[in-house]
Formats: C-alpha cells, sequence, structure tokens
C-alpha cells in the first residue's frame, strides 16, 4: 500500500499536525487569497493543479503545504504576525510553501518513505535534508515574491524570530524534527536574501544586454537564472535573445518592417551575417523552443504566442503566424487587461503579414487603428514605411558628449571611465562567474538612488558593459535635457528625437539610443518613465 505523500509545515513542534480547524473567510483570508493568488500568477505554471488556499483557525505549524489534500494552509495566528511587516511579509510565507509545491519537495519525501522497509530506503531518507528544502523554498520564494511584485523582503530574521515567538517554538523541540532553530533560520534568511539579490540582479542585467543588442551575452546571463529558476518570463526572454540576434542577420531589404517581439521586463536592425555567424534559421528554431516553454508553462500567457508568431512570420510560415497572432495571442490577451498591449502588437504583426501578402489597405488600416486609437509608436512607424516617407530617428543630436549625463551627481563619463583605475569600483563578495569565466560585477550603491551593473567578458573577448540605473522611484534628479521619472515617451522624444532602436514590452517599451548610450523605460498604464540608465561598452 503507497503511503501518502505528507504536508510540509514551515516549522514542526510535534509529532502530529493537520488537527481539525475552522476555515475562516473573513477580510483576512481575502488579502492573504489576493497575495495567494499574485504568486500563482506569476509562478506562471500551470502543468500541475493549482492549490488551493485556506486560511484556518489552528496554532499548529505556522503555514504548510498539504499535498494530501493539495492546499496551502495559512494560520490566523502566523495571519497577524505578518500584519506588522504588510503583504511582502505573507508573500514571503506564502510563496515559500507555494516553492515546496513547485519543487516537488513534498514528493521527495514521499518518495523515500516508499522504500523506508529496505536499506536503501534509509539512504534515501538520510539524504533528505529538511533544511536543504527549507533554504531553498527561501530562496525561489523569495524570487517568486520579487516577481509578483512584493520587492525582496528583508525582514525575513525579524519575521522569523516574531514566529518563533509568538508560537513558542523552542529550539530543541523544532530541531528534534529536522527543523532549523530560531538563530539557523534567521542566518538562512539574511543569506538566501543575499542570494536572491544576486539572481534578481543578474536578471536585470540580461534584459538590459538584450535590449542594448548584446544577444549572446544576454541569454549567457539567463541560462544562469533558468538553472536555478524556471518561469514563462525567463523562457520568454530567453527566446526574444534567440530572435533578434537572428533579426540582426537579415539584410536590410529582407526585413522592411518593425516586429512587435516583446521582451517582458517585468526592432530591428543589424548587419548582414558574417562568416563564423550562427545559422539565423536555426535561432530562430531554439526561440520557438523557448516560447513553446513559456506556453507550456502558461497556457495563458499572450506574449509568447505573440513572439512564437513573430518567429513563425521570420522563418517564411504566414498562415501559421496569422493563426498564432490573431486567435492564440490577440484573444488570451484580451481576456487579461496585463496584456493589453499585447493585443495591440498583434495587430501590427497582423499588418506586417497584410502588408507583406500585398494587401496594403488592410494593412494601412491596422496600422491607421493601433497608432492613432491605441497610440502605439511602432504602429506609427510600420505606418511610415508603409506609406513611404522617410523615418529618421535619433534625429536630434546632444551638443556635447554623453559625459553630460549623470545620476545621484556622479558624471557617467567619470563613473565608467575612472582615472585610478581599469573600470568603476565594486563589491567583490556580490560578484558572480558564469562557467564560461565572464563575469557580473556590481556596485550596488554608487550615490542612493543607482547602482551600477557591470559584464566582463574574458579571453579573446573582455568586452565590459556599464549600466549605471536609477533605483529609487522617487527620484528627482533629471537627465542632462531635463527629463525625470514620470515623464512620458513624446515628452522624451522631444528631448532626445526619436530613438533608432525600441524593444516592446508586455507593459510600455524601452528607448534605447545607442550613440548617446542612454535607455528609457517606459511602462505602466500611463505609460511613463520608470527609470532610465546611462550605459556603455568598452
Amino acid at each position: 500500500m503507497s503511503t501518502p505523500i505528507r504536508s510540509i509545515p514551515l516549522a514542526q513542534t510535534t509529532d502530529t499536525f493537520g488537527a481539525p480547524a475552522t476555515s475562516i473567510t473573513d477580510n483576512a483570508y481575502q488579502r492573504a487569497k489576493q497575495v495567494f493568488d499574485k504568486l500563482v500568477e506569476a509562478r506562471g505554471d500551470y502543468r500541475y493543479p493549482v492549490p488551493d488556499f485556506l486560511l484556518l483557525d489552528r496554532e499548529e505549524s505556522v503555514a504548510f503545504m498539504n499535498y494530501d489534500l493539495l492546499q496551502v494552509q495559512l494560520e490566523q495566528k502566523a495571519y497577524k504576525v505578518c500584519e506588522a511587516f504588510g503583504d511582502p511579509a505573507l508573500a514571503f510565507l506564502l510563496g515559500h510553501e507555494l516553492t515546496h509545491y513547485y519543487e516537488k519537495h513534498g514528493w521527495r519525501r514521499g518518495f523515500a518513505s516508499e522504500y523506508s522497509d529496505l536499506p536503501i530506503g534509509i539512504q534515501i531518507k538520510g539524504m533528505l535534508d529538511k533544511v536543504a528544502n527549507e533554504t531553498e523554498a527561501d530562496y525561489l520564494g523569495g524570487f517568486l515574491a520579487y516577481s509578483a511584485g512584493y520587492g525582496i523582503f528583508d525582514k525575513g530574521a525579524e519575521l522569523m524570530q516574531q514566529l518563533y515567538e509568538t508560537y513558542n517554538m523552542k529550539d530543541e523541540n523544532v530541531m528534534a524534527n529536522g527543523y532549523p532553530s530560531l538563530a539557523d533560520r534567521q542566518e538562512i534568511s539574511r543569506r538566501t536574501k543575499q542570494k536572491l539579490e544576486a539572481l534578481v540582479e543578474v536578471f536585470e542585467l540580461a534584459n538590459l544586454l538584450n535590449a542594448i543588442g548584446s544577444y549572446d551575452e544576454a541569454y549567457e546571463y539567463y541560462l544562469y537564472v533558468v538553472m536555478r529558476y524556471q518561469s514563462r518570463e525567463i523562457y520568454n526572454n530567453m527566446g526574444v535573445a534567440r530572435a533578434l540576434r537572428a533579426l540582426g542577420l537579415f539584410d536590410e531589404s529582407e526585413i522592411k518592417y518593425h516586429y512587435p517581439i516583446q521582451l517582458d521586463l517585468q526592432s530591428t536592425g543589424g548587419s548582414r551575417s558574417m562568416e563564423g555567424e550562427p545559422d539565423r534559421n536555426e535561432l530562430l528554431r531554439q526561440a520557438l523552443v523557448h516560447f513553446d516553454v513559456a506556453i507550456s508553462l502558461d497556457s495563458g500567457y499572450a506574449p509568447a504566442y505573440l513572439n512564437k508568431a513573430c518567429v513563425l512570420a521570420l522563418l517564411g510560415d504566414p498562415v501559421r503566424a496569422r493563426f498564432y497572432a490573431e486567435v492564440e495571442a490577440r484573444s488570451r490577451a484580451l481576456e487579461n487587461a496585463k496584456y493589453a498591449k499585447t493585443a495591440v502588437d498583434a495587430d501590427i504583426l497582423t499588418g506586417i503579414l497584410e502588408a507583406q501578402s500585398g494587401n496594403t489597405a488592410a494593412a494601412k488600416k491596422l496600422f491607421e487603428t493601433a497608432a492613432t486609437v491605441n497610440k502605439s509608436p511602432l504602429a506609427a512607424v510600420n505606418l511610415k514605411i508603409l506609406n513611404g516617407e522617410a523615418w529618421e530617428p535619433e534625429k536630434t543630436e546632444r551638443t556635447g558628449t554623453f559625459d553630460e549625463e549623470a545620476i545621484d551627481g556622479l558624471e557617467f563619463i567619470f563613473v565608467a571611465y575612472p582615472t585610478d583605475s581599469d573600470g568603476p569600483a565594486y563589491d567583490p563578495d556580490r560578484s558572480i562567474e558564469l562557467t564560461n569565466g565572464r563575469a557580473f560585477h556590481q556596485n550596488p550603491a554608487p550615490g542612493p538612488n543607482s547602482k551600477i551593473y557591470m559584464s566582463k567578458g574574458t579571453g579573446d573577448n573582455p568586452v565590459l558593459t556599464i549600466f549605471q540605473l536609477t533605483t529609487n522611484a522617487a527620484y528627482e534628479g533629471k537627465t542632462a535635457r531635463g527629463i525625470a521619472l514620470g515623464d512620458d515617451r513624446a515628452r522624451i522624444v522631444s528631448a532626445y528625437g526619436e530613438p533608432r532602436r525600441t524593444v516592446e514590452t508586455p507593459m510600455g517599451d524601452i528607448l534605447v539610443y545607442k550613440k548617446l548610450k542612454i535607455i528609457f523605460i517606459i511602462s505602466g498604464k500611463d505609460k511613463k518613465l520608470v527609470r532610465w540608465i546611462n550605459y556603455t561598452t568598452r
């Protein structure tokens, strides 16, 4: 007879748990359920059933994943402790328990129990380390909470102390059941926060490298992340890196229009393939694989369908491209308000397909609607191309050099080219080396409102790419041309000209001024500037 897969509590103080309890459905439940739903949506992995969420009046195990009933259970007493820390604390606890589920920690325990009567079963059970599972749940659960918009929770140690004290959990009791002591749990939380920050920063760096056109480099960093955490956004962005890399291998005569390939943060260009370049169709086929994985994780993830449609069009398959744009991407985008822009971009791709098939009138109508009704800059560009009008991006020229740009009062020329060293100072404790020797360095606080990322190649390609990013949403500083956070796209274009490179995202777009070495990220319902970045490659 098979052994049931038992629950995994956050902490276990008795030999039994899961006593009868009343399920609560008051305002506290609604608040916690909203956090839970956001975490499930952010994980975007619907290959498995979504667990139910319960808030219980029991005072026994804080929170746990019940595999027998497929439930994430949070106790009211733990909820009240979290109230003092806000929703990020709830996201921290619930993300922890969801990670147990997604990483199959309970299955591993159940598998070991199946063979507990054999010598090998004893060895397997000995390899199952509850502390390791708890650490992984803190780490990946923290990334899940970050992905859901709750930021990096930096009060894990304080929260654990409050929970242990509120539940009167003595070290000797929890340790007897294989769980960490309070001191160990707090230290695990501190160290896990550092690892979590590093993972988030690598993902951000990969997105920036993708934005400026360093696709192979970006792909390496995405690989680093995906080996530790899998999500639809990461696979989607890996596909984008491959697709945009392939796009640069087409002749300009082959690519007339600008494709709405979406990089999820949450354009075209380049030169003809040189000797030694990868095969562009192979890159596109790799992109398809990544988009299909993103779709397999979440069948409602509209950006991956749109990106797949773009790649099919580039592969010369307009029939399937049209189906994925008009049916798959558009229908899913209309089902979810957060993907409203994806629906518009799907229409733009349909317009490109109409233009390529010679149906100019239909293409013009689609572009005009997207440009005028939906205010899509991408549609406006494609409409100009369709009408044979001149498109002159980045026409406005700066009256000086890029050293005028500064964040936190630090002129970027001196950040990127300090007189006393080969590059900006960085914290060696935060450095990460990829398997191929590429290194990620950073200075987390060159000033109160920014941070510096550096990607350094090795061997025959020791290129150093440097980014200085704004980090404070309330930062009141301005760019050299008077642009501030909260400004709209029109104001940016008025000051800097139409960018030669624009990267689409589900929530907005990224304006990349490659000559001027500055990036503007526009996002949100109001399509406002949420971050800008100075950068250079040397």
